[in-house]
């Protein structure tokens, strides 16, 4: 709390200290103040959850979670921050948030340099080279690696003394005086899981993170999580018993940051079990690796209606020589062809994830691997570009590699001795625009019939056209993608203007709008109808990017795609 002293005739009013009348009204004081900046509001930050849940009782009143995100204003953020008087701050540092992070710590060191600043997070590996960065000049600790025990011991230590904080962390006594912390690995039945602590507003309107285990058994080059074994797993009595707390109050989207969820059959058979009687309910989201998916588990996802599961799949590159070159495991026919199995036996949303600009891959080798994923008849497939993460494998290796990255953050892949920075400049066009016309399922019928044939190089006509007459890869509206569309269809891609406006028009109503865009009302029937045209969704509660794939699924595949019921008796 603030003290509040009267000014006396003795004592000039500039030696008081009139803090107190800067605070916002309500405001309530916080000695820990747990910080995260996340990519967008819908992004809950589960570091910040499971940091303050394993607080030690002595502190855990005494602290406060703040989450912003990219679009916030640091300095405005500070401010916030500091309203609160803390003698703590705690800053969990990612990619995406790094600059953010950097003028928020900067700004509170500057002007409130007592009080302490542990940053921990991804973007914080290999600290040692990188102490004149603003970031780490202002911290008081780095913290490196799971930092639940070790941000609670510097707090123990900090408002409670040396004696309390070597008493309840011992494995902790010669590190508190350290400016960077390596922390050792926590055994997670050791650990407080952070369920309790996700509020109403999060159940509300956010998606919820969950993990069941830590660590990965793959050795991919471009990951953090390479080689972080052995996996450890959370019980999952308690984590069930978790689950059902945040499914009665509310919870409906879980999303699972296991790096597999089949790594192991028999948990992953438990989860799916005890998400069944709540399959009507829920979304659910996991990643796994394509290789092996056994018939136990393809049965039990069967069980599920559509929408009710989203599976990522980290296919990242079709091509051999730079699978091996990244250390990762590659069986094409095997990966594909079980991808081709999940679509066609289950309900199951299918993301797979492809990288251009790894080390050894061509512009042709990609878009050779994009086709034969295409094929798959996977729903999206996320096309990312590659990242410099410090610490990783291929951090180590890049300049023998010849890659060429940026040093601004997301530290984006610029070139590579076999693809050159137009190519891979076409190719976040390309990423962009896909995402946006087919991922988001916004105009995917329209841009079937564009690409007929030979789908990858015709949508890179596409995409390239589209920016010449844009110079946009953001912020365009619906009405102008169908006039560019439009015209493309019409202008280059030589369809009929009646055959391009029912395509378009179709994509178009099935985005919830109830209006003809004027470029398309010239060359639709004169009969034509919106509501005779347009499907309404039956698959309310699912997000509205799946449902939209489910319309054209059903739309492809008229059959009863419901679960049959069990025989009585």
């Amino acid at each position: 709390m603030v003290k509040v002293c009267a000014a006396t005739q003795d004592e000039p009013l500039e030696h008081i200290d009139m803090s107190f009348m800067f605070h916002r009204k309500g405001t309530v004081m916080a000695d820990i103040i747990f910080v995260a900046c996340n990519a967008r509001y819908s992004h809950v930050a589960f570091a910040l959850k499971t940091l303050r849940a394993n607080l030690s009782p002595r502190v855990y009143d005494r602290s406060e979670s703040l989450e912003f995100t990219i679009q916030n204003d640091p300095v405005e953020a500070a401010d916030e921050i500091l309203q609160k008087s803390p003698k703590i701050i705690g800053l969990s540092v990612y990619l995406w948030s790094l600059p953010f992070m950097r003028q928020l710590a900067e700004t509170i060191h500057k002007t409130r340099p007592e009080i302490r600043i542990f940053i921990g997070g991804p973007e914080v590996a290999m600290p040692e080279d990188r102490m004149s960065d603003g970031l780490f000049a202002s911290a008081s600790v780095v913290i490196c690696g799971e930092g639940e025990r070790a941000f609670s011991a510097l707090c123990v230590d900090a408002l409670c003394g040396r004696a309390a904080a070597v008493d309840e962390y011992p494995e902790y006594a010669d590190l508190l005086d350290r400016k960077v912390i390596y922390a050792p690995k926590p055994d997670v039945d050791s650990l407080v899981l952070p369920y309790e602590e996700y509020t109403d507003d999060d159940l509300k309107h956010r998606i919820l993170y969950v993990e069941t285990g830590r660590g990965c058994p793959y050795r991919c080059a471009f990951c953090l999580s390479s080689g972080d074994k052995p996996l450890r797993y959370f019980s999952l009595e308690k984590l069930f018993q978790s689950f059902k707390r945040l499914i009665d109050r509310g919870a409906r989207s879980f999303k699972f940051l296991d790096r597999t969820l089949n790594a192991s059959l028999s948990r992953a058979l438990e989860i799916l079990a005890f998400f069944m009687p709540y399959k009507d309910a829920v979304s659910l989201h996991f990643e796994m690796v394509p290789h092996e998916i056994p018939a136990e588990l393809l049965e039990a996802m069967a069980a599920y209606p559509a929408g009710a599961i989203q599976i990522e799949f980290g296919v990242q590159t079709l091509t051999p020589h730079v699978a091996q070159a990244i250390s990762r495991r590659l069986d094409a026919d095997r990966l594909l062809a079980n991808l081709k199995i999940m679509r066609e036996s289950t309900r199951v949303h299918i993301h797979a994830d492809l990288i251009a600009g790894l080390p050894g891959e061509t512009f042709a080798e990609f878009a050779a691997g994009f086709e034969r994923l295409k094929s798959s008849g996977v729903q999206e497939i996320q096309l990312g570009i590659l990242k410099r993460l410090r610490g990783s494998p291929l951090d180590f290796r890049a300049d023998e590699w010849g890659l060429v990255f940026s040093s601004i953050p997301p530290y984006e892949v610029l070139q590579t001795p076999t693809m050159d920075f137009a190519e891979l400049t076409a190719f976040k066009r390309f990423a962009r625009y896909y995402d946006v016309l087919v991922n988001n399922a916004n105009y995917p019928t329209s841009v079937d019939r564009i690409c007929a044939g030979d789908y990858f190089a015709k949508f890179n006509d596409l995409a390239q056209w589209i920016y010449v007459e844009s110079h946009a890869t953001q912020g365009i509206s619906q009405t102008r993608w169908v006039s560019l569309l439009f015209r493309y269809m019409t202008e280059v891609a030589n369809i009929s203007p009646e055959a391009s406006a029912l395509c378009l028009i179709e994509d178009y109503l099935r985005s919830r709008k109830e209006d003809i865009p004027p470029v398309l009302r010239p060359y639709l029937p004169e009969d034509f109808s919106i509501s005779a045209c347009k499907r309404a969704s039956h698959h309310g509660g699912g997000h509205i990017r799946q449902e939209k794939h489910l319309d054209i699924a059903e739309a492809a595949s008229p059959r009863n795609i419901e679960p049959s019921k069990p025989k009585k008796g």
